[in-house]
């Protein structure tokens, strides 16, 4: 028996240790419950990290738990509008100067709203570990209860931390000093003063057109940086329950995890997928005629159900190439170039790069039957604005498709190159169509302005409900890639429900625009 408790404490002592110091014990608690309880001395050392801050791309602090840094910074926000006593509350364990503006960015560490969504990327959580420097191993993990019946909890195991005491006086010791000076930072490729000015332009120009939903992305083509991405509605960090909302509440990051069909947008895809297979195909012409009912468009394959163009399409578009058929945004002609050349092998392809779903599941069997509707951007066609602003991105950027990223410094996990998915040359052939959709297309309602745009209006109909509408594109616009120092943003707008990409979607990109040149962001 003495040989068998000396095993047992030498087995505790040495080769245990750690983990039963770090780990937390499970315990039955007053109320009944069993609950994983830790070492207290632990827990202090802990505190005594304090949480890093989130900057954007100019070093302005997004979220602090640092007083002093947003004293520190306390013009540059007041430029912005934003009142650092009336926005953050002295007494809270972290700030958020801009509240709302910045929730589906950061997420809030106060509440965790939405923190089991698996569609959001929160800095708060997703960066959890580098913010609080250390890894507390957060699992989950399955318990019994006082009557024996299992559920699920999350165990922490703070194992890391014990250099803080068994060293704690020993403020030299190198296992001290590495915890104590890693970095804790993070640093964004967000423009917060881009941020709170898209808020704005989005929140009014909804409002004037009384809609409730909309997003907007906007990105550096070159870098792939994310510059702002807002959603409206956003959360009332206040006064509402936050919990895992509805699926299109305002918990919803809809700029980069919701999805919807694209309607004419994509369009642009299915022109790169023709132009990767062939260039030539630029010259590929098709008829848009009068139909029986007087709406215009043409019959595909055997169908006897008509392709028709948009009910604002009063007059057939007649015989027409690639570039007038996005200038127009005819249905007819993508309908007919997506299954008479294209393909579904060739258009699966094309969207598996930029990562949109064009078929369920995504098999040439099953988008077959769909290519004259998945051609233009309806069927089973599904995008995210991120991934829309992507595609924006690669034609502004001579036919390299960004990534995409939010995070700059060395944590940051999106680290894949731009892709080629077209050539410099058909690139910048779709950028001058995209820029004839503005000088005298479905866009035009953004021809005088500056700097000039090049963008696609869509039109995405839904069963029951009002179509959405969409505007992605680029500005200033060239048809060339930018020379050195030069700078483009590239976007994507969608206004659910809005009818009308040219009348609900494109205003609020051109505004986009001009507000990106009064910040310097472009020339």
């Amino acid at each position: 028996l003495f040989c068998t408790v000396v095993g047992k404490a030498a087995w505790v002592q040495i080769a245990r240790a750690d983990p039963i110091a770090g780990e937390g014990t499970l315990v039955i608690q007053a109320d009944g419950g069993r609950r994983f309880i830790y070492n207290p001395r632990l827990i202090a050392a802990a505190h005594t990290l304090q949480r890093g801050t989130i900057y954007d791309r100019a070093g302005l602090p997004l979220a602090t738990s640092d007083w002093a840094e947003l004293e520190r910074h306390r013009a540059e926000y007041k430029q912005l509008g934003i009142d650092i006593d009336q926005a953050c509350n002295r007494a809270d364990p972290r700030f958020y100067p801009f509240g709302a503006v910045t929730f589906h960015l950061l997420g809030d560490i106060r509440t965790r709203a939405n923190w089991s969504a698996p569609n959001a990327s929160l800095i708060e959580r997703d960066s959890a570990v580098r913010l609080q420097g250390y890894d507390d191993r957060a699992r989950v993990v399955e318990v019994k209860d006082a009557r024996g019946k299992p559920f699920y909890t999350i165990r922490y195991d703070y194992r890391e931390l014990l250099p803080l005491l068994r060293h704690r006086w020993e403020s030299d010791n190198p296992a001290v000093k590495s915890i104590r000076e890693r970095e804790r930072n993070v640093h964004l490729s967000v423009s917060a003063a881009l941020q709170v000015k898209a808020t704005v332009i989005l929140r009014t120009h909804l409002a004037a057109s009384h809609l409730s939903r909309g997003s907007l992305v906007v990105m550096d083509p070159e870098s792939g940086d994310l510059l702002a991405s807002v959603n409206y509605p956003s959360p009332d960090l206040l006064q509402q329950k936050l919990a895992l909302g509805e699926a299109a509440g305002p918990l919803l990051d809809r700029a980069r995890y919701g999805l919807y069909p694209p309607g004419s947008t994509f369009k642009i895809v299915t022109a790169m997928a023709a132009l990767r297979l062939n260039s030539a195909l630029a010259h590929q012409q098709y008829q848009c005629i009068r139909l029986p009912d007087g709406r215009t468009g043409n019959y595909v394959g055997n169908s006897r159900r008509p392709i028709r163009d948009d009910n604002e399409d009063k007059n057939p578009h007649g015989t027409l190439d690639m570039n007038r058929a996005i200038v127009v945004s005819c249905n007819a002609y993508f309908a007919q170039l997506g299954t008479y050349k294209v393909g579904p092998q060739q258009l699966l392809d094309t969207a598996k790069i930029i990562g949109v779903s064009v078929a369920n599941p995504p098999t040439v069997k099953n988008l077959r039957p769909q290519m004259p509707q998945a051609s233009y951007g309806l069927g089973q066609v599904v995008v995210t604005p991120f991934q829309m602003a992507r595609v924006a991105s690669a034609v502004a950027a001579g036919g390299q498709l960004p990534f995409g990223r939010w995070i700059t410094d060395d944590s940051n996990p999106r680290t894949q190159a731009p892709q080629p998915i077209v050539s410099s040359n058909d690139a910048a052939l779709l950028a001058k169509d995209m820029r004839g959709v503005v000088t005298s297309g479905t866009g035009r309602r953004l021809a005088s302005l500056k700097p000039e745009i090049a963008g696609k209006t869509g039109t995405a109909e839904l069963a029951t409900a009002p179509s959405h509408a969409w505007f992605i594109g680029f500005a200033p616009y060239a048809d060339t890639p930018p020379a050195a120092g030069e700078h483009r943003i590239a976007f994507a707008v969608l206004a659910e429900n809005g009818h009308y990409g040219g009348a609900a979607a494109a205003p609020i990109a051109g505004d986009l625009a001009q507000a990106a040149k009064e910040l310097g962001l472009i020339q």
